[in-house]
């Protein structure tokens, strides 16, 4: 099955969880992708990862000698991009992202991509995911997270004090990237 289609019935089974009909364009790829240093990436997650478009993306910009974790709730697209990507450690839960860390022994994140719909979720549980995200990012992480909507803007505003939006028509539907950077102390 092609990756639109398996991400449309993905999004009709469950759009809480999935957020959009199709898998992110390659112009929403370039626009996350551009404002990372790779070079000084040694540890990255990516939360929601879907077909694999991103994930592609990553493995293809970190360095060798990077940690990557990527999380997907769908049990059979994490089955397919585990086998795709053997160096890659899957985990099904975004929000254990921090005991994830634990079970791999690591001690922060320098990137975290998330393409998750996080105004989907109950406030709570959103908010308990971006204040783990900050307090798991290293001094300088970045977090990128794309969205459909402006209404997250506010809540990122307020927890990191360096953050550029970029707003991508060519991706359906049209998304915000949200460029958001921990303090390098």
């Amino acid at each position: 099955m092609s990756k639109p289609l398996l991400f449309l019935r993905r999004f009709v089974s469950c759009p809480v969880a999935v957020g959009s009909v199709l898998p992110s364009s390659r112009f929403l790829v370039r626009c996350i992708m551009a404002g990372i240093d790779w070079q000084r990436v040694e540890a990255v997650a990516e939360l929601g990862a879907g077909t694999g478009v991103i994930t592609d993306a990553i493995d293809r910009n970190r360095r060798a000698s990077s940690r990557f974790l990527s999380f997907e709730l769908d049990g059979n697209m994490r089955s397919t991009l585990s086998d795709r990507y053997p160096s890659v450690n899957f985990y099904q839960d975004a929000f254990g992202l921090r005991a994830a860390l634990e079970d791999q022994q690591m001690q922060g994140l320098d990137c975290v991509i998330s393409g998750l719909p996080l105004f989907n979720f109950p406030d709570q549980q959103r908010r308990r995911l971006l204040t783990d995200i900050h307090d798991l990012l290293n001094p300088g992480g970045m977090f990128v997270a794309f969205q459909y909507t402006r209404i997250l803007k506010p809540f990122l505003v307020s927890m990191y004090d360096d953050m550029e939006t970029h707003f991508v028509w060519a991706n359906l539907p049209p998304a915000f990237v949200y460029l958001c950077k921990k303090p390098a102390r």
